[in-house]
């Protein structure tokens, strides 16, 4: 039997010398054997072994699940053990796949606060959306800390399923409750996904929108919503839908913690000359 130095094993293995070193010290991979003055003699069949580790490593076993399958052969479970670290991957994955979409939303919503006309009214046409809504009452509202600590409890849920909130954000007012120009959501929304509860859907429809731009503090917000809704009033539009407000990244556009930046937009019948 051929009998390799640890260099020799290492450049077989397309390894490192201390990473021999280090598995021979963890009880992975010994050498098979150890002379008298301390030379280290690998087998060229222990490179079998050291691929078995590998392989191990790269599914995100732990040294002590490695150490386990190598002293303690046991090949179904290996086989259940490996079939749970792709169901692990798998979920990974998917955690993954979330938090691209979620940066991709975020600099989306960045680029176009940074190019947004702010306060003024325009007419845009909307592409479906499919959202997930969490109901607020009036209550949950009267203060910033109650609308922050809602949000909070809404970020949660998504946090506990190993995965970012999806975009995008902000909040519904239910088309009656438009008219009295009063600033107060009926629900908070975020991005639909797989995991949304069929009862929580709902699908901002495709069409014509009136939208407006706004950044400022919350009593801006509200001043420039009731302003938004005289003047769609005023140009002779009729109101068809829910106002949806749309959180702008404002993080990115804005240094100021006190100022937001918000798209309002809310679906319109234009059937005169107004616009």
């Amino acid at each position: 039997m051929k009998y390799l130095s640890t260099g020799e094993f290492a450049k077989l293995c397309r390894t490192r010398k201390d990473t021999l070193l280090f598995y021979d010290k963890e009880g992975l991979l010994k050498p098979r054997l150890v002379s008298e003055n301390g030379y280290r003699r690998y087998s060229i069949g222990q490179f079998y072994e050291f691929d078995m580790i590998a392989m191990l490593k790269e599914t995100g076993s732990s040294l002590k699940e490695i150490r386990t399958f190598m002293q303690e052969p046991d090949p179904a479970g290996l086989l259940t053990h490996l079939e749970e670290k792709k169901r692990l991957l798998h979920r990974e994955r998917m955690r993954m796949a979330a938090r691209e979409k979620m940066l991709e939303a975020t600099i989306a919503f960045g680029h176009e606060a940074l190019n947004a006309r702010y306060d003024v009214l325009d007419l845009v046409k909307m592409p479906e959306e499919r959202l997930e809504l969490t109901p607020v009452s009036e209550e949950d509202q009267a203060t910033e800390e109650g609308s922050i600590e809602i949000f909070a409890e809404f970020a949660e849920k998504f946090e506990k399923q190993g995965r970012p909130v999806p975009m995008p954000l902000g909040f519904l007012a239910e088309k009656e409750k438009i008219s009295t120009r009063v600033y107060l959501a009926d629900y908070f929304f975020c991005g639909a996904s797989r995991e949304s509860r069929r009862e929580n859907l709902s699908i901002r429809p495709a069409g014509l929108y009136a939208r407006l731009y706004h950044k400022g503090d919350t009593q801006s917000h509200a001043d420039v919503y009731s302003r938004m809704v005289d003047d769609i009033e005023r140009r002779g539009w009729v109101i068809n839908g829910n106002m949806y407000g749309y959180d702008m990244a404002s993080y990115i556009v804005s240094a100021n913690p006190i100022e937001y930046v918000a798209k309002y937009c809310v679906p319109v019948c234009v059937t005169g000359t107004g616009a």
